[in-house]
C-alpha cells in the first residue's frame, strides 16, 4: 500500500508523525517542479529551433494540469493537512482559501490549453504563448512555495506548543 493511500485510510493504528505528511507534501511538490522543468525545457527547445507546436504543447500542458489537479485534490481532501489540523486547529481556516486559489489556477490552465489546441491558436506568435506559459508556471511556483511556508510555519508552531 502506498503512503498516500495508507494516510488517507488511516494506515495502521499508530499515530502518524505529522512531519511524514510534510515530507510527502514536499516530495510531491518536487515532482510537480520536475514536470514543470521538463515542460519548460521542451518549450525552449522548440523555440530555439523555430518549430512551434501549439497543439502538442496544449496536450503536454494538459498532462501537467491533470497532475496539478490531483495534487490540489489531495491537499483539499486533507490528505496532507489532516495531521497538521489535528495539531494546529487554527490552520483549518486556510484550507478554503487554498480551494479557491486552486480552482482559479486550474481554470487559467484550462483556458490556456483550449487556446493552444485551437486550429488557429489566437497567439501572435510562439513567444507570446511562451510568455503566458512562463507566467502560469511562475504563479504555480509562487503558490506552492507559499503553501509550503504556511504548512512549515504551522508545523513549527505546533511543535513549539
Amino acid at each position: 500500500m502506498n503512503n498516500r493511500k495508507m494516510m488517507a485510510e488511516g494506515g495502521n493504528t499508530k499515530k502518524k508523525d505529522p512531519h511524514e505528511h510534510l515530507q510527502y507534501l514536499l516530495d510531491e511538490h518536487e515532482q510537480l517542479l520536475a514536470h514543470m522543468k521538463d515542460l519548460n525545457r521542451w518549450w525552449t527547445e522548440l523555440d530555439e529551433h523555430g518549430l512551434p507546436k501549439f497543439g502538442e504543447m496544449g496536450t503536454r500542458v494538459a498532462g501537467f494540469r491533470d497532475l496539478l489537479a490531483k495534487h490540489f485534490e489531495d491537499e483539499e481532501q486533507e490528505g496532507y493537512f489532516k495531521p497538521l489540523m489535528d495539531e494546529e486547529p487554527g490552520f483549518c481556516i486556510m484550507v478554503p482559501d487554498f480551494q479557491k486559489k486552486h480552482a482559479v489556477t486550474l481554470s487559467r490552465f484550462d483556458d490556456f490549453i483550449d487556446r493552444l489546441k485551437q486550429s488557429q491558436p489566437p497567439f501572435k506568435n510562439w513567444s507570446e504563448a511562451m510568455r503566458e506559459f512562463d507566467s502560469l508556471m511562475s504563479d504555480i511556483r509562487d503558490h506552492e512555495n507559499r503553501e509550503i511556508r504556511l504548512v512549515q510555519e504551522a508545523f513549527e508552531k505546533s511543535a513549539g506548543d
